[in-house]
């Protein structure tokens, strides 16, 4: 019997960390809004000490300006230690069944991340395989879906559901720290000639202070944002990426036709029968024997991204009931170049829009959880942009539109456009919307051989009248 993986180990200095920093932020706002109505407000505007004019209107107005920034800061604060606390994304805990047979969700779906060998990624610690852009905190001992990273300002990690929340929180504070800097350090300034109020002073620092920092964090988790990166991919963007992506229904064909299955020795190894057919000794020769038909898996073949090919369900249960087989898929196991993202949709505008949503309360109010949340497509877990596009073009899995002759646009005029950029994209933006490409369409392919099958049986029954 496998030994059993431990349980997954948690900082509990960081864990300890977490709790009790929110706690001191919230005594920290709670002391600089003492400030601003108390010493302030009333102490100084409304009851001037002597040789000061009273100022009612200003004195009315700067608490009002406060709590009104303060509102949109605190709700925020809230919905996202709800989040945080709860489940930011939290991959379900397994067991070692679990490593068995990677689950369907992966298989049924035509792109995942996987290994060099075709299988979906696994967590030694959870006991879990782990979906697309997951990654294991040992803070808190999880797998987080689209994980950004541990923050003790928030309570723990930020992640796919709690990411919006955060940036809303930063976004939010920064303005009320810019209000608070700017007014104490007025203040502060006009009264250096007398005794200043050192609660104004401490509280100048604090604002200045949470202002260069909620500054930094915003500039730098929008911009990783509009790239279509977190910040933990952001840090290892030069690795590269496994992906398993559907062979097209024309090289799903001439796959299952020519490649024979795995040998019976292969599926009787234990714990380790997950055998793709890079281990399969008919693999090798099979791109190589010339006197086969199917050019365009030997040509795709040949892209130095290619690392070979598996086809699931790896095996068939054997107490099932006695019904048709699944049908097979067969995936391309694919290394990507170091530094691409294929979860870059293209545009700065679209990658936030993942994040905030599409109306404008979306991105002003912390209610609805990010789109990005969304795992229902059934093309992948997450939306794949225009580099993963390309990234199948180089790889020979689809083939771009012949260039327009005469090098004419659609104006007459001789283009000035470069060709790579004059060309028809092969799947447009199929894989953005969560919709399947012409080329992936079994449904398509099954009505275009139906109607083949039609047509022949015309030309049959015509035939036979003319025989008659």
């Amino acid at each position: 019997m496998a030994a059993e993986a431990p349980l997954a180990p948690r900082n509990k200095a960081s864990l300890a960390t977490a709790r009790v920093v929110p706690a001191v932020l919230v005594l920290i706002v709670a002391y600089v809004t003492y400030v601003v109505i108390g010493p302030l407000t009333i102490n100084y505007l409304l009851n001037a000490p002597q040789h000061v004019r009273p100022r009612i209107a200003t004195g009315i107005a700067t608490p009002i300006v406060w709590l009104f920034l303060l509102i949109p800061v605190a709700a925020t604060y809230l919905r996202l230690l709800l989040v945080v606390l709860r489940d930011p994304g939290y991959v379900p805990q397994g067991d070692d069944e679990s490593k068995k047979e990677p689950p369907p969700d992966f298989s049924m779906r035509d792109v995942f991340v996987c290994d060099s060998n075709g299988h979906p990624i696994w967590c030694y610690y959870c006991r879990n395989w782990k979906p697309d852009r997951a990654h294991h905190n040992q803070d808190v001992g999880r797998c987080t879906l689209k994980m950004d990273h541990f923050c003790p300002w928030v309570g723990g990690v930020v992640g796919e559901r709690s990411l919006k929340f955060f940036i809303q929180f930063l976004f939010y504070s920064m303005v009320l720290c810019t209000y608070l800097t700017a007014l104490m350090a007025f203040f502060v300034h006009e009264t250096l000639h007398r005794n200043s109020n050192i609660h104004f002073c401490v509280a100048l620092g604090l604002g200045a202070f949470f202002l260069l920092f909620t500054l930094g964090m915003v500039v730098t988790t929008v911009q990783y944002a509009g790239m279509g990166w977190t910040t933990i991919e952001q840090a290892g963007r030069g690795n590269t990426i496994h992906l398993a992506i559907l062979l097209p229904p024309e090289l799903q064909a001439a796959l299952n036709g020519s490649v024979p299955t795995a040998p019976p020795s292969a599926l009787s190894r234990g714990n380790n029968h997950f055998t793709s057919e890079l281990d399969d000794p008919s693999h090798s020769s099979y791109f190589s024997n010339t006197n086969t038909k199917n050019w365009a898996l030997r040509r795709a073949s040949r892209s130095e991204f290619w690392r070979g090919t598996i086809t699931y369900p790896l095996t068939l249960p054997t107490d099932r009931p006695p019904l048709p087989a699944p049908q097979p898929r067969a995936f391309a196991i694919l290394e990507t170049p170091p530094g691409m993202n294929p979860w870059d949709l293209g545009s700065t505008s679209r990658n936030l829009t993942a994040v905030f949503g599409t109306k404008l309360h979306h991105w002003v109010l912390p209610v609805r959880h990010s789109p990005c949340c969304d795992h229902s497509s059934d093309v992948s877990f997450y939306p794949l942009g225009p580099q993963f596009e390309d990234f199948l073009e180089d790889a020979g899995l689809v083939q771009s539109a012949p260039p327009r002759s005469a090098g004419k646009d659609s104006y007459g005029r001789g283009s000035t456009v470069s060709e790579k950029r004059r060309r028809k994209r092969a799947l447009e933006r199929g894989w953005q919307h969560g919709e399947r490409p012409d080329g992936w369409w079994m449904e398509k392919e099954e009505r275009r051989r139906r109607k083949e099958e039609r047509r022949r049986a015309r030309e049959e029954g015509r035939d036979g009248d003319v025989v008659r």
